[in-house]
């Protein structure tokens, strides 16, 4: 047991270390993450999909069921904390939707998929996979929708909230994290086989995609602020335990068990994505709570993943 929780997570504490450690001593400036992001998200890690996709049985990715199961506890904390932020902090509609993005934007490219590729190997990335495709088909456009609508001439644009939607989803559709993975299911279903220098070339940067989001991992939360007030230990509460409890009852609603259900409790507890810092920039609110919020969750992220490689050890 203790193997496996040393080979699921001393790797990812180790390079996250070396990014922190480049910015500590100057080698790199947190503002060089973003060339990093650029390789993980437009190549690395859609390639990584890619190659799980269609080296994952076609009766696997037809699991309706697990679909459910994400949806449910991704979309069902969102509301959750969407609701919270409303009504028990009394914030705008505009801070509690950066606050619900971070509660339930789970860090799949740079945490989680890693983590389950050590964990459950290639086919750990069926939980990044359709997590990612229901991120970027509901609860982003969602996200844009309500900020949207947030906007000082938001009266005149409620009408325009459908087109939003629409044209988040077109975006979210043409990015390549999104359709290189769906082009990958379709090859797998149709039972094809790339050629092998096909898949020596693909394989060669989709195995990039772990190592350097660790470390650009590292590298964005060199400098962040360490604080705690009560949004910041309700996002963690949210987030870092609600959201694989949501996870758990998914499972047991779709009847999905066994490794895809580990799968999904494992997702669940991944800690908030970085881009969701990056909509609490954009919107100019709630900075400083989701940085936060992401810093002490990578952190607390590594102990709750622990325990359930733990769990759920053979």
């Amino acid at each position: 047991m203790l193997e496996t929780i040393l080979d699921g997570l001393l790797p990812i504490a180790f390079v996250v270390m070396l990014g922190w450690l480049s910015g500590r001593l100057g080698l790199l400036k947190s503002a060089d993450a973003g060339v990093l992001a650029v390789l993980v998200i437009r190549f690395a890690l859609p390639f990584a999909l890619f190659e799980g996709a269609i080296g994952t049985a076609p009766e696997k990715l037809g699991h309706l069921g697990f679909a459910g199961c994400l949806l449910f506890g991704l979309m069902g904390s969102y509301l959750v904390a969407l609701a919270m932020g409303r009504y028990l902090f009394r914030h705008d509609l505009r801070t509690s939707t950066v606050q619900a993005l971070v509660c339930a934007f789970p860090d799949m490219a740079y945490f989680g998929a890693p983590v389950l590729a050590a964990v459950f190997g290639p086919e750990g990335f069926l939980a990044v996979l359709v997590g990612n495709l229901i991120t970027s088909i509901f609860m982003l456009p969602l996200t844009m929708v309500l900020l949207q609508l947030t906007e000082p001439d938001a009266g005149a644009k409620r009408e325009q909230a459908w087109r939003v939607f629409l044209r988040s989803l077109g975006q979210a559709l043409l990015n390549p994290i999104v359709w290189l993975p769906v082009l990958g299911m379709l090859l797998s279903f149709a039972h094809v086989k790339l050629p092998k220098p096909v898949a020596i070339s693909v394989g060669l940067v989709a195995g990039s995609a772990g190592g350097a989001s660790l470390f650009a991992l590292g590298l964005m939360l060199y400098g962040e602020r360490f604080r705690i007030n009560a949004n910041v230990l309700a996002n963690l509460g949210v987030k870092n335990f609600l959201q694989p409890v949501l996870m758990l009852l998914g499972a047991l609603l779709f009847g999905v068990a066994g490794a895809p259900a580990h799968q999904a409790i494992m997702t669940g507890a991944v800690p908030t994505a970085t881009a969701a810092a990056m909509f609490a920039l954009r919107s100019r609110t709630y900075m400083a709570d989701a940085t936060a919020t992401i810093l002490l969750g990578t952190v607390l992220g590594l102990f709750t993943e622990a325990v359930l490689i733990a769990c759920f050890a053979r």
